[in-house]
């Protein structure tokens, strides 16, 4: 098995387990994979990310970030209130130097596992129900703690006055239109997908003049300038451009963060703001979110 794509046979024995659980994995645990005229194909080298973000009692992190002094370094999933914060950070703390990546939840998580950052930016569903930052434990030990961030809708990005008259995921998908949508191993491609199988769909057609984005707001600016259709997105996304917004789902925007840099400085300095009327001020702003329950602690 030296190729660099697996087909569902392949990554089946590849993984040890049978060809239904593949397809859970995909759907609930985000399993890199993509569909091809109607065929699974799972690239190897993203196969084999997910599998180490994914072990269980790894060996702790290499000592990168006891060395990393004034450096608060985030990693995952991509949000523009999360922006607003960070911006926001960095008025109150401009002594810290705040670098993210946006590569997706699954690379968020891989990068926390590798010891290569303080925060990884997650939302993800759980097959067992719920996210997986409910179950992060399983992942990563007893020393990691998972932090709401914020509850926001997932949903379909369309352009003002919805002139294709869409009001489900299956109309848009049966009017054969230009799609914006996020890169594999992100949590808003993964429910893409999940629905596309929910509902019976190929998503063969839709990807092959689909224009990958790496953010909300790139997704939303394709469909403002007519360069798409329709997008997937968050609906904060939608209000910032002056787009309609279809919603699907609401889901959970968690933080997760290993015990050794939990209480350092850099990191409890930005929790400290969850709490703070200026954050929820910002969110007022941007509309589309949920913050209830920010800063409350899912698993310690």
């Amino acid at each position: 098995m030296d190729r660099p794509f697996l087909d569902t046979k392949e990554i089946a024995t590849y993984l040890g387990i049978n060809d239904k659980q593949v397809y859970t994995l995909i759907h609930d645990r985000g399993l890199p994979a993509t569909k091809i005229t109607g065929k699974w194909l799972f690239p190897r080298h993203l196969v084999d990310r997910w599998i180490e973000a994914h072990v269980t009692s790894a060996p702790p992190p290499a000592p990168f970030l006891e060395d990393a002094k004034g450096l608060l370094l985030i990693a995952g999933s991509d949000d523009p209130l999360l922006d607003r914060l960070l911006n926001l950070y960095r008025k109150q703390h401009p002594d810290v130097i705040v670098l993210r990546s946006r590569a997706g939840s699954s690379e968020g998580m891989l990068a926390l596992r590798r010891g290569l950052c303080h925060i990884a930016c997650v939302h993800l569903p759980h097959p067992g129900g719920g996210f997986s930052t409910d179950h992060v434990t399983e992942v990563f030990g007893p020393d990691v703690a998972a932090v709401t961030f914020a509850n926001r809708k997932q949903g379909l990005l369309l352009p003002a006055g919805n002139p294709h008259h869409l009001s489900t995921l299956q109309e848009a998908i049966a009017a054969d239109l230009r799609w914006a949508l996020r890169e594999p191993g992100t949590g808003t491609r993964a429910l893409f997908e999940k629905e596309l199988d929910r509902l019976g769909n190929d998503p063969a057609p839709i990807l092959h003049n689909a224009l990958m984005v790496d953010t909300h707001l790139e997704a939303g600016l394709a469909v403002y300038r007519g360069e798409s259709d329709v997008g997937m997105g968050i609906e904060a996304a939608a209000r910032l451009i002056g787009l309609d917004f279809l919603p699907l789902q609401e889901e959970r925007f968690d933080f997760v963060i290993q015990q050794q840099t939990f209480f350092t400085a850099p990191v409890q300095n930005l929790l400290a703001l969850l709490s703070t009327p200026a954050f929820a001020d910002l969110a007022a702003r941007l509309g589309g979110y949920d913050i209830a329950a920010s800063g409350r602690i899912i698993t310690s």
